[in-house]
């Protein structure tokens, strides 16, 4: 594209500049307006107590509901502080089941940005839904802490083909050690629709969801207790390995 007044150049060039800029800004604001949670440590580990069990789910990407098996919880996550960012003080959990026989599904592009991407706007290009994610609370002296308003449910999709980022972060309230390095993005979370015996749990934020990144595995061994809604539970942690990162949809979903 031509130019023919230099004003004109320079207000291409301060747009090109500054909207991605402004475009990050608007998305943290407006995740911190509308999502319980920013930053989740998830570490991987064994339940005490197995869980097998059956519910219908209806993702953004589906026609209609469709009955999957479950198989867990194999991850734990909470809430931690990152980017200079404190966590929530409400504090928010979530628990991990495997999909058994996940579906199939061609390579899809959807994009989406969050806190550690910034203002690139690459789609990710995602597979199979391999766990459904559910709110839970953590148990440790008295009553559970309550479950935020605006925690759903989720699936989560492999990430097929992503760069890694090769990027020091500092959390807080973790678990596992505070500095790590993040690594290449392994599963993009979308709210979801769930049906559970008579009760059904709405998506509530359809468009918002989590980029879950790589962390350089790091020991961390304990016992968390917890309730969701498949019952009481304990978790023996074994490996601090993920963190998720809230992220928006773009209404566009790129096929």
């Amino acid at each position: 594209m031509k130019f023919q007044h230099p004003l004109a150049f320079m207000v291409a060039i301060m747009l090109r500049t500054f909207l991605p800029i402004l475009f990050v800004m608007l998305v943290c604001s407006w995740s911190r307006a509308h999502k319980p949670v920013e930053f989740l440590e998830v570490l991987e580990g064994k339940p005490s107590n197995l869980i097998e069990h059956g519910i219908e789910i209806k993702g953004i990407f589906d026609d209609k509901k469709s009955m999957v098996d479950l198989e867990g919880p194999y991850c734990f996550s909470a809430a931690v502080g990152c980017l200079g960012r404190e966590a929530e003080k409400q504090k928010a959990y979530l628990t991990w089941y495997k999909i058994v026989r996940p579906k199939q599904e061609a390579p899809r592009k959807v994009a989406c940005i969050d806190l550690i991407r910034g203002s690139e706007t690459t789609p990710l290009t995602i597979g199979a839904a391999e766990f459904f994610v559910s709110p839970a609370q953590r148990i440790t002296t008295g009553a559970p802490s309550e479950i935020p308003n605006g925690l759903d449910h989720f699936k989560a999709y492999r990430i097929l083909n992503a760069p890694a980022r090769e990027m020091d972060v500092t959390l807080t309230e973790s678990l596992g050690p505070a500095k790590r390095r993040i690594g290449k993005p392994a599963f993009l979370c979308i709210a979801a629709e769930e049906w559970h015996h008579d009760e059904f749990f709405p998506a509530t934020h359809r468009r918002t969801g989590f980029v879950v990144y790589e962390l350089e595995p790091q020991q961390q061994n304990g016992k968390i207790t917890l309730i969701d809604q498949f019952g009481l539970n304990q978790v023996a942690t074994k490996t601090s390995r993920w963190l998720a990162v809230t992220a928006s949809l773009s209404t566009k979903l790129v096929d």
